[in-house]
């Protein structure tokens, strides 16, 4: 394998600068969509990309070129480098806006994985020719009282003594 970029099947496009995900989405969909695919195309971005002017773009771009071939996931933590995300730079009613610019939209607590999954199964079955988001809500650390509670998580890293911590209340979470 020397000489050949790694690669996982099904994913196409990882990382890159903030708030081009969605963008390079819109355009694999609309790639898709004009050569009468029926493969879909998912991509997962966070609440701090939505600061960037080009997500927006690409939200209108989706909904104008109708790509009911694309779902995108957003990661409501409120949380990114500069602080909490609402703060920085204020974007709720979230699920107003995409729906203004004509995207199907669902809201669901994005630690509840059984709600996530049917939000999917209603992104793929909505009938509408209209891109479909997922606005998840989520918790940092989510399971692990000390680090719900830490204001800032999105650099933070979990020491070692702090590794056990974790695991155990994790473990205590799955048998209560």
């Amino acid at each position: 394998m020397s000489g050949m970029a790694a690669y996982t099947p099904g994913m196409e496009m990882s990382g890159g600068s903030l708030g081009l995900g969605l963008s390079i989405a819109v355009g694999i969909a609309l790639g898709l969509k004009r050569k009468a695919s029926d493969n879909r195309v998912y991509t997962l971005f966070s609440d701090g990309e939505l600061d960037e002017g080009s997500v927006w773009e690409a939200i209108m771009s989706a909904a104008h070129y109708k790509l009911d071939n694309l779902i995108g996931i957003i990661d409501v933590n409120n949380q990114q480098a500069d602080g909490p995300s609402t703060q920085v730079m204020a974007f709720e009613p979230l699920v107003d806006k995409l729906e203004a610019f004509g995207w199907f939209v669902q809201r669901v607590d994005g630690n509840d994985m059984d709600a996530v999954v049917a939000a999917f199964d209603a992104a793929r079955d909505h009938p509408e020719p209209k891109p479909r988001m997922i606005v998840c809500d989520t918790k940092m650390g989510k399971g692990v009282p000390f680090l719900e509670a830490r204001e800032k998580n999105h650099f933070i890293r979990v020491d070692a003594h702090e590794w056990k911590l974790a695991l155990d209340a994790l473990d205590a979470g799955r048998t209560a």
